[in-house]
């Protein structure tokens, strides 16, 4: 009997409600709606319980399956019989290459996966993305035979919680993906280009004596990687046909390139201590030096491992800090080395470590805690910049989000309290850490990052003149070394971030524990995770099959980045429209994203405010010198038109969207920024009072000099009052912005790189243009030079308003950053 595409459902309408039941229910709910009344008599599905349901999703394919190994660990302690303790632990896993099987040849990835190195170079600057064009793709592909194609198997393991504010159930997921897929696609979770190989398993080994516990976990864990790794060592010698995405088959070479994982898992898979570099052989109280030492030696580490477990360890294996895991699991891994994969770790290295851990540590100390959250508090609001309005000393956890938020405006917030050579080492590190975030990086780009860590170390003894800190042999600061040779091996970081496995730890650990009975609860994570698994599978199946499964992924991808469209720390909602409005709004940026515009802005397509007189524009958005001004921007630009007169009503827009130019560095979806022109608005029944909001932007004032000269040239910034469009009568349709000036940007000094600048008036007032919305370049931020001010008295919602010089925030996004550094 022929079974149609969504067997062993009945049909279309079958699947979408066993879809929503697996997604959205638990078991106990799917029996609960099996039993309604309504679902019995009237919908009359194939199923009349749980059990019956899940018998039909059972009967859809699945992945790689799923193997239960029973490890017995063998300990120190003595039991009552004379006999060693002992302890079974299980170790859930999937093949490898069965994996890698899954993900090269999963058509959805069609138009995201390479099967080839290629070196991609500009009047003569080479440049470094995805990982087919840096130098680890280049170098394994000379040692296979002509016609091999490389599959770059990237492993990511992080142990992680399972419980929150109670007990203690912990996950070990170890995630596998593969370098041919782009790692924009590789980054979303609803991509589903990460496969979950296998959880490691968590014991406290009481079978060990408590000095000898961790050295055994050690070990289990690299017996346990060895197990889940071992199909790798043949497949990777002689390689294994594969039908890739594009139907083809090829002989592929699944090769561990990359391994994602914080500082102590780094030490865990190179078997070091922790206070010793995982990738090179630096002395342990050299750490804080610029001088590079050369990477550990794959083969000799293994060795001297080795030899340390038959009782003859070399004097090596002492002076390198290792370990004593005698059987590593990369040991026999072929064309790998294990060292060189260790990928930098951006989260937890750069931004909690670096930044959060020591950076903020010195600046609080030097500045005062105190100082330091009044200024913050202080700052105008900007778009896509939080506002911590109580400062940062509230924080008690930090997220990666945080640290990147503070990492847009600590620099300006230290001018004038911190001397120059410690501010020239700051601003060093903040520089260092939005180039490692580049998503493309050049020979260019890469020699600046490697000049700002440079930097950092010639002026870094000023810190410890200011006593915050005695040496900087810090583990975390000594692994930025090896962030721009990590970049020209393996591509840039923003495809090796252990932000993606943590945002995985949600669907592949806590989602799957909270679906179990917290008993045993491995063996059934893996069942509902193969259970979501094969839902997903059979919706890519039809959506092929319906010819839109690109498209979908498409959507997916364009779903995870809606950051680039949506609000961020928005307190005006009333622009972003609601219903039909609202979703044609968002689909009109979506199709200006991925246009040929270089520049370009948006207004909704409903005015804020309708028919607001002049009276109201004075004000709510104060523009005294509104009607002259706008007869005068008339007279220049439509001289044969009528006058305005004070009858004159115009409809308002609080917020229009712009499109930055695009940016080989930085990815498309970020091109999308905001800028707000809002009154207060009171509080009004259960909703709050929102405070008004009236953004800075660069202006277009000579557009020739811009395009020749790029920077800073032809721009300058102002604040704008209003966003309008004036009534039809009136014969111009442009829409039109009410701008206070600031003075052309001075030449910044050479501490901060902050270019000043300052009100600029006419008249003893302040100096007001009205312009076309085409003459604003992007947002942008100014900070006040506190210098020594007292801070306690300004308020954001007006500090752009006192007499102050102003710096221009080059941190506040990476276009800014990058267009300013050139």
């Amino acid at each position: 009997m022929c079974q149609g595409p969504h067997a062993p459902f009945a049909d279309d309408e079958e699947w979408g409600l066993a879809q929503w039941l697996m997604k959205q229910t638990s078991q106990k709910g799917i029996d609960e709606f099996c039993k309604l009344p309504i679902t019995r008599r009237r919908m009359k599905p194939g199923f009349k319980n749980k059990s019956t349901f899940l018998k039909k999703v059972d009967r859809l394919p699945v992945g790689p399956e799923w193997i239960c190994d029973i490890i017995t660990v063998v300990g120190d302690e003595i039991g009552p019989n004379g006999q060693p303790l002992t302890e079974e632990v299980e170790l859930w896993r999937r093949n490898p290459v069965d994996c890698c099987k899954d993900l090269i040849g999963n058509p959805a990835f069609l138009e995201y996966i390479a099967y080839s190195p290629i070196k991609v170079t500009r009047d003569g600057s080479r440049y470094y993305g995805e990982m087919n064009t840096a130098d680890w793709w280049w170098d394994t592909q000379l040692k296979l035979p002509a016609g091999s194609v490389v599959a770059p198997i990237i492993l990511a393991s992080d142990k992680t919680n399972l419980t929150v504010f109670r007990g203690d159930k912990t996950a070990w997921p170890v995630y596998l993906t593969i370098g041919n897929i782009d790692k924009d696609v590789r980054r979303k979770p609803s991509a589903h280009a990460t496969i979950l190989l296998g959880y490691i398993p968590v014991s406290k080994l009481a079978c060990f004596k408590k000095k000898a516990r961790s050295e055994a976990q050690y070990r289990l864990f690299h017996t346990c990687m060895a197990k889940i790794l071992d199909p790798l060592v043949a497949a990777g010698r002689t390689g294994v046909p594969m039908t890739c995405a594009d139907g083809h088959i090829r002989c592929i070479y699944p090769i561990l390139a990359a391994y994602v994982a914080d500082h102590p898992e780094q030490c865990l898979i190179a078997c070091c201590r922790e206070n010793r570099c995982p990738r090179c052989v630096v002395p342990r109280k050299q750490r804080g030096d610029r001088k590079e030492f050369p990477l550990r030696d794959h083969r000799k580490t293994a060795d001297m491992l080795r030899r340390a477990g038959e009782g003859d360890p070399p004097t090596s294996y002492t002076v390198q800090g290792l370990r004593p895991v005698y059987q590593p699991f990369w040991a026999d891994l072929p064309h790998t080395d294990i060292f060189a994969c260790i990928a930098p770790d951006i989260l937890h290295q750069l931004h909690k470590g670096v930044i959060k851990d020591h950076l903020l540590v010195w600046c609080q100390k030097i500045v005062g805690k105190k100082t330091l959250d009044e200024r913050l508090a202080a700052l105008s609001k900007c778009h896509g910049l939080r506002h911590f309005r109580r400062g940062i000393s509230v924080i008690s956890q930090w997220t990666g989000s945080e640290v990147k938020e503070l990492e847009k405006v600590l620099l300006s917030l230290l001018v004038g309290r911190v001397e120059p050579s410690a501010l020239k080492a700051i601003r060093a590190l903040l520089d260092f850490a939005y180039y490692a975030q580049y998503e493309v990086h050049s020979d260019e780009t890469l020699a600046r990052m490697q000049k700002a860590l440079d930097m950092f170390h010639r002026h870094k003894r000023a810190l410890i003149a200011l006593g915050v800190r005695e040496h900087f042999n810090i583990p975390k600061l000594h692994s930025l070394i090896h962030y721009v040779k990590a970049i020209r091996q393996l591509g840039c970081l923003d495809g090796l971030n252990t932000e993606t496995s943590e945002r995985l730890h949600i669907d592949y650990a806590k989602k799957a524990y909270r679906a179990s009975s917290r008993r045993e609860y491995v063996a059934q994570m893996t069942s509902w995770l193969q259970r979501q698994e094969a839902i997903e599978r059979r919706s890519a199946y039809l959506a092929w099959i319906d010819g839109v499964l690109e498209r979908e992924l498409e959507e997916a991808l364009g779903d995870d980045n809606e950051s680039g469209v949506e609000d961020v720390d928005d307190d005006i909602d009333e622009d972003r429209g609601s219903g039909d409005q609202g979703e044609t709004d968002i689909q009109a940026l979506r199709e200006l994203l991925h246009s040929n515009a270089s520049r370009a802005y948006q207004l909704p397509l409903a005015p804020s405010a309708r028919h607001v007189p002049l009276d109201h524009l004075h004000s709510s958005y104060t523009t005294p010198d509104f009607l002259l001004e706008l007869n005068e921007f008339l007279s220049e630009h439509w001289p044969s038109g009528p006058p305005a007169t004070e009858n004159l009503k115009v409809d308002t827009f609080h917020s229009l969207r712009i499109l930055l130019p695009p940016n080989i560095h930085i990815a498309n979806v970020k091109r999308i920024c905001k800028v707000r022109a809002a009154p207060s608005k009171p509080r009004f029944q259960d909703r709050k009072a929102v405070p008004a909001q009236f953004d800075c932007a660069l202006f277009v004032v000579d557009e020739d000099a811009f395009r020749e000269q790029g920077g800073l040239t032809g721009l300058r910034a102002g604040q704008v009052r209003v966003i309008f469009r004036l009534p039809d009568h009136l014969n111009y349709h442009e829409p039109l912005v009410y701008v206070n000036w600031f003075r052309p940007f001075r030449t910044a000094d050479r501490t901060t790189d902050l270019p000043p600048t300052s009100h600029s008036t006419r008249a003893h007032k302040r100096n007001v243009s009205i312009l076309e919305v085409s003459d604003i370049l992007r947002p942008c931020h100014l900070v006040p030079k506190f210098q020594g001010s007292n801070t306690s008295q300004w308020a954001a919602e007006d500090i752009l308003n006192e007499p102050l010089t102003f710096l221009l925030n080059r941190y506040i996004d990476f276009h800014m950053f990058d267009m300013l550094t050139k």
